[in-house]
């Protein structure tokens, strides 16, 4: 199947039927799209992390188009991963909103959704995932991490499924715990530095967002 960012992937596996993130851990399946769209970003060269420092390093390519918002912000002027997290912490902002709207209308395009009236009053914009699509998906994506080579994006997937709580639904614990088993393999080898470092790119950011998500929502 024809396979789509990050973000986009992220977005149409962790929302439920009724196109919202579960309730039960709502800030922190929306964390997992700031997460995702920044792995977009590394993968595609558009930034550079270093010391905790982002740097945007090229234009925003025209097939992530959907994380402008984003990456507007980013680039407005150098941003550290603390205040990253900082400002997208909760799901109420405004900034979390708009990138979740802008990936929902990506996907939209490409017919992988379809729009609806939702919410608590019916008053908002809602993107639901079409059933053939999602679980396609989710099958490609065992299908990819159930193989001796695992490409960046579907080991990036994986992970940010896992530590948002969305993951158990498609991988069981012990085909999680083989897959880690095997990555830990993969990254003794000194040619794999680099899906080491994204690997702890993943585990770094999404633990300091559910940090700044404890500290925000405790002040409310």
């Amino acid at each position: 199947m024809y396979r789509k960012s990050i973000a986009q992937e992220y977005y149409a596996l962790a929302v439920n039927e009724k196109g919202t993130m579960p309730v039960m851990h709502m800030d922190e399946s929306n964390a997992g799209i700031v997460v995702s769209g920044i792995m977009d970003f590394i993968l595609n060269d558009v930034i550079t992390v270093e010391k905790k420092k982002i740097t945007v390093i090229k234009e925003l390519p025209n097939e992530l188009r959907h994380l402008a918002s984003l990456y507007t912000y980013l680039k407005d002027k150098p941003r550290s991963t603390e205040k990253l997290m900082s400002d997208y912490a909760v799901s109420t902002g405004s900034r979390i909103k708009q990138l979740l709207t802008e990936i929902g209308e990506s996907l939209l395009e490409g017919g992988a959704v379809v729009k609806k009236a939702g919410g608590l009053f019916g008053n908002k914009a809602v993107y639901i995932p079409d059933r053939s699509y999602k679980d396609a998906l989710a099958g490609n994506m065992k299908a990819e991490v159930a193989k001796d080579e695992i490409s960046p994006h579907d080991i990036a997937l994986v992970y940010i499924l896992n530590k948002t709580k969305n993951l158990n639904q498609y991988l069981s614990k012990h085909e999680f715990d083989d897959l880690k088993a095997k990555l830990k393999e993969m990254k003794k080898n000194p040619q794999n530095k680099q899906l080491g470092d994204m690997i702890n790119y993943v585990v770094d950011l999404t633990t300091m967002l559910m940090a700044c998500i404890i500290i925000v929502t405790s002040f409310n």
